[in-house]
C-alpha cells in the first residue's frame, strides 16, 4: 500500500508543472509609467488568436482590464499603444510507473527453498497536451518604442470558456504586476 501511495505522490508532483500558470514581465526602467493615463488598443491580425470569438474575447478582456486599472481607452493621442499575440505549442509528457515483487529464497541457512522469480512490470504511458502563451505589449506611442511585455503560459483547456477563464486569470496577474511598477516596486 505504501508503494501505492509512493507512486501517486510522485505522479502528482511530476504533472504539477505542466497544470501550473507562469506569469511574467520586463519594462523599460526609465520609463514612467505614472504618466500613463490613456491607451489605444491596435489590433495585430497576424498574430491574434485564429479564432474570432476568442479573439473578441480576449481584446474585451485586456481594455477592461485597462480600465479597471485607472486608464481611460482613447482612439487618438494615446500615451501607450497595447496589443497582444498568441502562440502555442503541442507537448507531451511521459509518466512511468512500475509494480513488482521479488522472489526470494526462504528457509534457514543452506537447507533453504525457493519461492520463485521475482515478477515486475513497467508502463509509460503519454499525455498530449497544448501548452498556450499570451503576450500583452505596451509600447510609449510618442516613440513607437516597446515599454513593457506581460507573459502568462498556461497548459490550455479543451472549453473555450475555461480557455477564457484563463486568459482572465493571466490578465489578472499582469494587471497586478503593472500595479507594482506604478507604486515604484517593480515586478
Amino acid at each position: 500500500m505504501k508503494k501505492i501511495l509512493g507512486m501517486l505522490v510522485v505522479f502528482g508532483l511530476t504533472a504539477a508543472p505542466a497544470l501550473a500558470q507562469q506569469v511574467t514581465i520586463d519594462y523599460a526602467h526609465e520609463f514612467d509609467f505614472g504618466a500613463v493615463a490613456t491607451f489605444q488598443y491596435v489590433d495585430t491580425p497576424e498574430s491574434n488568436s485564429e479564432n474570432p470569438i476568442m479573439n473578441d474575447r480576449i481584446v474585451t478582456m485586456i481594455k477592461q482590464k485597462l480600465v479597471d486599472g485607472g486608464l481611460q481607452e482613447v482612439s487618438e493621442n494615446p500615451d501607450i499603444l497595447v496589443t497582444y499575440h498568441l502562440t502555442t505549442e503541442q507537448q507531451t509528457t511521459y509518466t512511468t510507473t512500475g509494480f513488482g515483487y521479488g522472489g526470494y529464497w526462504g528457509g534457514w541457512g543452506r537447507w533453504g527453498y525457493p519461492y520463485g522469480p521475482g515478477v515486475a512490470s513497467t508502463t509509460t504511458t503519454a499525455r498530449n497536451y497544448t501548452e498556450g502563451t499570451l503576450i500583452v505589449d505596451a509600447y510609449d506611442a510618442a516613440d513607437k518604442k516597446m515599454i513593457w511585455r506581460g507573459t502568462g503560459t498556461v497548459t490550455v483547456k479543451d472549453s473555450p470558456d475555461k480557455q477564457a477563464k484563463q486568459v482572465d486569470k493571466i490578465l489578472s496577474k499582469l494587471g497586478k504586476k503593472w500595479q507594482k511598477i506604478l507604486a515604484g516596486k517593480g515586478k
